[in-house]
């Protein structure tokens, strides 16, 4: 007999079970009593306990109508649980899609042995529910097996309806499982036949027996599991001689871990394809990640046309049933190709070849609420459980990945060429200290009646939502907040809105100072809404927005991109949305609105993403025949940022940021932990702060803090931070130390959450 100890479904703990027949393994779902209810659980490892203190229960049942998980997702959970310093229940939910969840029903039988019936209709109902016409057998049995069964009298026949009789006749289970399930009815459908006043008078007079029970999943099985039949390829593309490097190199490595260093237009993408491809003639399958924003459809038809149906696909905008309909998908390996965003990591890929990450550099692998998981990182780790190969790509790599690529830790690879040998954009600065107009400087506005004149296309960035990012009383000075968080309102045009970016609150704008009721209203803090109106000044062209909210619009990316791409519209500007996975070969011309607006951000990776966004927009222009040129405009040209982007000096600008780091002891040198404490109280919020920063002192680690966030108050509460810095080795051992001394910090007037290897520090 083998104890193990089980996740019960919905709980925070782990519970021991006992395996009297030693039947069940890890990762099994299986049906458990729980405080005298029936519960759906996961093996998650085995009780080593010589002698308990309780009665063990026994495990009553494997579910073979549920999912069963693999040993090393198991692991793989366990190991983010402890690492990221979460629950297992937010580990779990997060990583199964809601429509794989354990679920439970309400189903009730009519009580057979009851002689009399108050509600006859209850009756009726319930006895015709279990009769079966011949035509309906013969869909779940085959015509001897049918005969044998009407035979040995197990089928009775009155007046062309089959019942089934209960005789001890252990070769007829099939049959009294069918009508078993015949005989039962859910809570919903009996609901919309009968009131609920006459199901619960039916269960007080013991007419109906109510059974409280895990959800079949399975049930649908026919309807959710598609043949896709033979693996059909399209003919392969043929790479250059620097990808066909790249790919074999890898394929032929002994190595575990890779980064590819590729300029922008280079063709990584056809190189991440090849990769899976030669999986895949292996029986192989492959996890390929992408940010969100880079998630277009111009991606998807990519993949689609070279691997057809043996892909799937998984994004936030997928309903739950759409995700959970990809993931079994998989789990039955139907499909064995995952492309998605964050959560893609999780998907249960059988036989993993390779995980490969596009734009290894991006903030959105990191998840922003608990597990603050960081799919890179996780990536990582199940390549090392599953022996899969891990490939990171970027134009820009991250400061800390490139490190690790140079050390020989990740093996490093370089694509200096763009794909069909099209060269790189022209790049020019501009100071605007220097312009007269603080939107378009003369140089930006020449070059763009250029290019429209020779029916070229324009994308512009500005990484800044809205229309201002302000506004202030001319006569009163006072500007419009927002009254749940210490943030001023942006101004949305488009609605005539103000709105808090932080809570999401909206409130009318109308024209008219809150405080004294003055128009001499003031914009400050240009937004892509209001660029886009002074642009239209001087070009009565047509021009496409694109921002994350306008692009919550049901279909808007498919539309841009065709719309764009056919040339309907003649210019482009957005957020950091169009950085990147955008590929039109008549843009020529990428202007940078504002250079700054990242640079400014009080964080020591400030410069690093400053870089990583301008190099990527300015990716965009001139990736087909014709060449293309970047503008870059910003009050601080003599920043070494600036330079080295203007330069197209990545090394450069890598030396000089690896150098700042080891002075200041920042990541890759050190490991970084944030603490952040919230209240709705600011006395509460000081004294817990200063409580926390007190007992959690240790001498192998610095300590920050107690100090106020940047934005102090978001959604009407108060925050504080503690920021952590040691050696990797020291941070690990204080890990479980931190997790101890946090346990005594449980209040309902605060909270507490633990950042591991933090990237958003504001």
């Amino acid at each position: 007999m083998r104890y193990y100890k089980i996740y019960i479904d919905g709980t925070n703990e782990f519970y021991t079970y006992c395996d009297e027949k030693d039947q069940y393994d890890i990762g099994d779902s299986v049906e458990v009593s729980f405080r005298n209810r029936i519960k759906g659980g996961i093996i998650i490892s085995l009780d080593k306990t010589s002698e308990f203190s309780f009665k063990v229960l026994p495990i009553k049942k494997k579910l073979e109508s549920q999912l069963s998980y693999k040993k090393e997702f198991i692991k793989l959970l366990l190991w983010i649980r402890d690492y990221y310093m979460c629950s297992f229940d937010q580990v779990f939910s997060t990583a199964i899609p809601a429509g794989l969840n354990i679920k439970y029903e309400k189903i009730y039988y009519l009580n057979e042995n009851k002689k009399i019936y108050i509600n006859e209709n209850l009756k009726t109902y319930f006895l015709e529910k279990s009769r079966v016409r011949l035509i309906t057998l013969k869909k779940y049995f085959s015509k001897e097996r049918i005969k044998e069964a009407i035979e040995k009298k197990v089928l009775i026949e009155n007046d062309k309806w089959y019942t089934y009789e209960e005789i001890n006749k252990s070769n007829f289970k099939d049959f009294k499982e069918f009508f078993h399930k015949k005989k039962s009815i859910g809570e919903n459908t009996l609901t919309n036949i009968f009131s609920q006043k006459e199901i619960e008078m039916a269960l007080k007079n013991n007419e109906l027996i109510e059974e409280r029970r895990i959800k079949n999943f399975k049930e649908k099985e026919n309807e959710i599991i598609l043949e896709h039949g033979n693996l059909e390829f399209p003919e392969e593309k043929k790479l250059n001689e620097e990808q066909e490097n790249v790919k074999n190199g890898i394929i032929n490595s002994t190595k575990k871990h890779f980064l590819i260093k590729g300029i922008t237009g280079s063709g990584k993408t056809e190189v991440y394809i090849n990769l899976i491809r030669k999986g895949l003639e292996k029986g192989r399958g492959s996890i390929f990640l992408v940010p969100e924003i880079s998630l277009t459809p111009q991606m998807v038809k990519r993949f689609q046309e070279e691997f057809g149906e043996n892909i799937a696909i998984l994004h936030s905008k997928m309903t739950s049933k759409e995700r959970a309909q990809e993931w079994y998908e998989l789990y039955t390996g139907n499909k064995k190709i995952v492309l998605g965003v964050r959560s893609a990591i999780f998907a249960p890929v059988k036989d993993l070849e390779y995980i490969i990450i596009d734009e290894e550099h991006e903030n959105s692998y990191k998840q922003d609420s608990n597990p603050r998981y960081n799919a890179k990182y996780v990536a990582i780790k199940r390549g090392e459980l599953e022996g899969a190969k891990i490939v990171l790509g970027s134009a820009t790599p991250s400061i800390e990945s490139y490190y690790y690529g140079k050390k020989g830790i990740f093996e490093l690879y370089y694509m200096n060429h763009r794909y069909k040998n099209a060269k790189l954009p022209e790049m020019e600065v501009v100071d605007m200290k220097e312009e007269n107009n603080s939107f378009f400087s003369e140089k930006l506005l020449k070059a763009i009646r250029e290019i429209l004149l020779r029916k070229e296309q324009v994308i512009l960035l500005l990484n800044r939502k809205g229309y201002s990012t302000l506004i202030q009383c001319g006569d009163c000075g006072y500007i419009e907040e927002c009254e749940h968080c210490s943030i001023k309102m942006n101004y949305y045009s488009s609605g005539k809105i103000l709105k808090c970016n932080y809570c999401g609150i909206t409130k009318k704008f109308t024209g008219h100072c809150s405080s004294c009721g003055s128009t001499n209203l003031i914009h400050s803090g240009k937004g892509v809404e209001r660029v886009e109106e002074e642009l239209k000044k001087y070009f009565p062209v047509e021009i496409i927005r694109v921002d994350g909210d306008i692009s919550k619009e049901k279909n808007f990316y498919e539309n841009m991109y065709k719309d764009f791409s056919s040339g309907k519209y003649k210019i482009m500007i957005g957020t950091q949305m169009i950085a990147k996975g955008l590929h039109f070969p008549n843009v020529t011309l990428v202007g940078v609105i504002n250079g700054d607006t990242v640079l400014s951000i009080p964080d020591f990776r400030s410069g690093e993403r400053t870089y990583q966004l301008i190099t990527q927009v300015a990716g965009r222009a001139g990736r087909g025949d014709k060449e293309g040129k970047v503008i870059i405009q910003t009050y601080q040209p003599e920043s070494y940022v600036i330079k080295k982007i203007l330069e197209d000096d990545y090394e450069g600008f890598y030396n000089r940021e690896i150098e700042n780091r080891e002075i200041l002891f920042y990541p890759p040198f050190s490991k970084i932990i944030n603490i952040g404490i919230s209240s709705t109280k600011e006395d509460i919020l000081e004294k817990i702060s200063n409580e926390i920063a007190k007992e959690i002192k240790d001498e192998n680690v610095e300590i920050h803090g107690p100090m106020k966030s940047l934005v102090y108050k978001v959604k009407d509460r108060y925050r504080y931070n503690i920021f952590i810095k040691g050696k990797r080795e020291n941070i690990n051992k204080y890990k479980f130390l931190l997790g101890e001394k946090l346990k005594k910090f449980k209040g309902k007037d605060y909270r507490v959450v633990v950042d591991i290897d933090p990237i958003n520090l504001i």
